[in-house]
């Protein structure tokens, strides 16, 4: 299964964020404090629909 899109809402540091995701390759990056592990939890809950 490919995830083709993300969309945040209210979660974490979003309050509203809309992300596309590559079939192929998609690499996250950013300064620290910006929300990339947030982006990898939201990815996270959804698979597993607990908290880690």
């Amino acid at each position: 299964m490919y995830i083709e899109n993300i969309l945040l809402e209210n979660f974490r540091n979003y309050s509203h964020q809309e992300i596309k995701l590559n079939k192929n390759i998609n690499i996250i990056y950013g300064n620290n404090a910006q929300g990339k592990t947030n982006i990898i939890e939201s990815i996270f809950l959804c698979s597993y629909r607990k908290i880690f």
